[in-house]
């Protein structure tokens, strides 16, 4: 065994400082080797009872939801997610590195379990390192943009600091609150979703606050609790906060400054215990000097932002987010899908005006519709295509008599850019746009088909 943890002060395996860190190893067949004396106390599961034993049966029993190692043998690369140990409904944080020989197969899987807390403090040191594919409460994340967002949402999470989360729509500012909550000390109380924009304004201070039997024409003989009373001593998410008119910023303001309420009706006001998270896809500087938001409710609400960067800044993240949403899809749908290596490519050119949420609703879609197991590059370009406005679709020529299809579907992109560039005067950054596609990459098109870039 000696030799086996030589292997673990490899310089490419990078494990957590943490006062008390499980290790867990198997070979690259996913039969367990080894597991330490720290991940034996970490998880209550005894190393007898695993040793010997591939993770894929362990799994199925139920020791934990699912397996790092699995994850690292299929994707061929560290990854680092939540784990849920099933019997005794403990979570932890565990991060795989594969370790490979000089063929460049993997022979071992190394594994660092954390306690929660500990993994906070991981993945902050795991900054200017390699980047290991991280999901943690359903937040995906590769790049350094995303993973200093995911650190500054565990980071605050363990206190009651109000949070603005900033974005546009379709970023995942949600699935950001919702990890926060779960990795808060309130997680096992409610976590109470309010989108804005849903609330007619006659009805604002009655959804929020409740009111007492009685209390107007039309109210319930029993009263109603409001979405703030239902959210005490949890957690209340309050979505495009942006769209707020002044008239109900003010009551906002006065939720947030004292934690009470005063239901319609009521002569006395309650004290809540609520942490405050709110979200919105506007300027709010800009509304503030506009005379829109209230200057005060703005910085009672910005005290902690966090800045999800749109899905276009970041397309180290978009492979991992397609192939779990993919994966999630397949086993909803009872189906088996993956996407090919070719598939990948037109994923990460496309600029995703709508986000992970335009790219979640994608990986459904060619899981509904293909039925064959691998999903081509031919699938999601002809998925791609739909989205494109109709000014930008060109009729290619496909002369496949004289041309094979690679061949053709070149000259195709080499007619779509062409007619870009056209009807955007030559200007790269609009043809980029028009074309939804990053401006490096209409540069790499642009000299991989050899055409003259103004």
């Amino acid at each position: 065994m000696e030799e086996l943890f030589k292997h673990l002060k490899n310089e490419d395996i990078k494990l957590p400082a943490a006062k008390h860190l499980g290790i867990y190893l198997t070979d690259g067949s996913a039969r367990t080797l080894m597991v330490n004396r720290d991940y034996e106390l970490l998880t209550e599961i005894e190393g007898r009872n695993v040793v010997g034993r591939h993770m894929q049966n362990l799994q199925d029993e139920g020791y934990f939801d699912r397996s790092v190692t699995l994850l690292v043998l299929k994707k061929k690369a560290p990854i680092t997610i939540e784990q849920k140990l099933l019997r005794t409904d403990k979570k932890v944080i565990v991060t795989g590195n594969p370790i490979f020989n000089q063929d460049g197969d993997i022979i071992f899987v190394a594994t660092a379990v954390c306690s929660l807390d500990q993994g906070v403090a991981a993945l902050q040191e795991a900054e200017g390192n390699r980047t290991p594919l991280i999901v943690i409460s359903d937040v995906i994340a590769t790049s350094k943009m995303m993973q200093r967002v995911l650190v500054r949402a565990l980071r605050v999470a363990a206190l009651d600091a109000t949070v603005l989360i900033l974005g546009e729509t379709g970023v995942g500012k949600e699935v950001v609150a919702s990890a926060i909550h779960q990795f808060s000390t309130r997680k096992d109380k409610p976590f109470i979703k309010i989108n804005m924009t849903t609330i007619p304004e006659e009805l604002f201070e009655s959804e929020l606050f409740g009111y007492r039997a009685g209390s107007f024409t039309g109210a319930l003989k029993t009263g109603k609790i409001g979405l703030v009373q239902s959210a005490n001593g949890g957690t209340l998410f309050m979505d495009e906060i942006g769209e707020v008119s002044l008239k109900n910023q003010v009551k906002l303001l006065r939720l947030l400054e004292k934690k009470e309420i005063r239901p319609i009706g009521s002569l006395s006001s309650s004290r809540l215990d609520v942490r405050f998270i709110a979200a919105t896809n506007r300027d709010l500087p800009s509304l503030v000097r506009e005379g829109l938001f209230r200057e005060d409710l703005y910085f009672r609400l910005n005290v902690v932002p966090i800045c999800i960067p749109p899905l276009r800044e970041r397309p180290e993240d978009i492979y991992g987010l397609a192939t779990f949403f993919l994966g999630k899809f397949a086993d909803y749908y009872k189906t088996e899908k993956c996407l090919t290596p070719s598939a990948i490519e037109p994923l990460t050119d496309y600029a995703w005006p709508g986000n992970v949420r335009e790219l979640y609703n994608l990986m459904e879609r060619v899981a509904v519709i293909y039925p064959n197991k691998k999903i081509t590059k031919e699938n999601v370009l002809e998925e791609l295509a739909l989205k494109l406005p109709p000014a930008m679709i060109v009729k290619p020529q496909l002369s496949l008599l004289n041309d094979d299809f690679q061949t053709a579907l070149d000259n195709f992109e080499k007619d779509l850019i062409e007619q870009a560039l056209k009807n955007n005067s030559s200007n790269l950054q609009q043809a980029a746009q028009s074309l939804r596609m990053h401006r490096t990459t209409l540069l790499r098109k642009l000299r991989k088909f050899k055409m003259m870039a103004h």
